[in-house]
């Protein structure tokens, strides 16, 4: 910008002065009422000064035009000589046209600033397309809304511009992020002295009495270990009479119990190293059943082992709501059944957390095969991270 002060009887001649010299579309910046001559206060006369702003190449382009024209001087003088005989309403209309300068300088300048914070946020979205890559294959992966704001929040806070744009951090950083957020259990412990008592609950359809049945395989059969099975769900006789034909088969004794005394005794009887429980499948808007469960595993009067059965199929907000609901039971494990039944396990990643430890995934219907024991690592084979690098 280029500053200068100008000098006249009156404003408005000095307005004119600065047009003539800068160009119409000069800036007021400053203006100051003064005197100047005459003798020890005497005879002095009155003068207005103004200080404008211009733009330099506004200012070379003016320049160039007077080079031109020869003949714009002369003009600009004739101008000048007859400013002090303009009307008040001359002077009237260039205040106007002033204000109205000043108010548009005033949006063009709000206009800029605004189109300045669009483009910064167009440049840092440009500036972190693996991030947002991630972000799509979380979603592809049916991990929640808010689990994917979380991981976005936290890896903008903490990862540095460099770090955000490498494919290759952010998948590693994602993968530490997984296994600090959920905790793997290990193996079901056999019982020193008295039996572990291993009891899976869980809503109906999620494949309870054939991972029981599972486990009661790998530990009984497999490990030869001392095993029993009970069933508290005497609702569904399809289920009894599956689990009898599986300790049959297995030759491990198989009690039905029907109250809060029987569980108990069957508990203090028991000469086995493990008695695996399987329960009746409940809604988990039922609750008079949760309670008429919760009041028979209460009698045992002894810590048990307790499960939260889902199904990897189930949708994120059922599964919390399920997680939530059977808390009741003071469960800190969970199985995941039916691994094999889909490709996305998201929903569920997006609910676990440190308190409640994985333990077992299944994996098909075959018994004894189609069980493990969690491990992180199959977790996250189950994300397509690949395809953040890939093109």
């Amino acid at each position: 910008m280029i500053y200068k002060t100008f000098k006249a009887p009156t404003y408005k001649e000095a307005v004119l002065n600065a047009k003539m010299e800068m160009g119409s579309n000069v800036y007021i910046i400053g203006r100051k009422e003064a005197k100047e001559g005459g003798f020890l206060g005497l005879f002095a006369r009155n003068f207005t000064q103004i200080t404008v702003a211009k733009s330099e190449d506004s200012i070379k382009g003016l320049q160039q035009k007077k080079e031109i024209n020869p003949g714009a001087l002369q003009a600009d003088r004739a101008l000048q000589a007859g400013a002090s005989i303009r009307g008040k309403s001359t002077f009237q209309s260039e205040q106007s046209k002033i204000v109205e300068e000043s108010a548009l300088l005033k949006e063009l300048n709000e206009i800029k600033t605004r189109l300045k914070e669009i483009a910064d946020l167009k440049d840092r979205d440009t500036e972190k397309p693996y991030l947002e890559k991630l972000l799509t294959i979380l979603n592809e992966n049916d991990f929640s809304v808010e689990y994917i704001e979380q991981l976005k929040s936290k890896f903008e806070g903490e990862l540095t511009l460099k770090e955000v744009q490498d494919p290759a951090v952010l998948e590693e950083r994602f993968k530490g992020y997984i296994r600090e957020s959920i905790e793997t259990s290990g193996p079901i412990q056999i019982g020193k002295g008295k039996p572990s008592v291993v009891v899976l609950v869980g809503p109906t359809g999620v494949g309870k009495t054939t991972t029981i049945a599972k486990l009661a395989a790998t530990y009984g059969v497999l490990q030869k270990r001392k095993v029993e099975l009970l069933t508290i769900d005497s609702y569904r006789i399809a289920a009894v009479e599956q689990l009898d034909k599986y300790a049959q088969l297995m030759q491990i004794p198989f009690i039905v119990i029907n109250s809060r005394e029987e569980f108990k005794n069957a508990i203090l009887n028991s000469k086995s190293e493990i008695i695996f429980v399987d329960t009746a499948g409940r809604s988990q808007k039922n609750n008079l059943g949760l309670a008429e469960m919760r009041n028979i595993l209460d009698g045992a009067k002894i810590n048990l082992d307790i499960h939260l059965v889902l199904s990897a199929t189930t949708k994120y907000r059922d599964a919390l709501d399920i997680m939530n609901r059977f808390n009741q039971f003071m469960y800190n494990k969970v199985i995941i059944t039916k691994m094999d039944e889909t490709n996305t396990i998201g929903s569920l990643l997006s609910i676990m957390n440190r308190d409640k430890k994985l333990s077992y995934f299944t994996t098909g219907q075959g018994v004894p095969d189609d069980i493990e024991i969690a491990e992180k690592e199959k977790l996250l084979d189950m994300i397509m991270l690949e395809e953040l690098c890939a093109g």
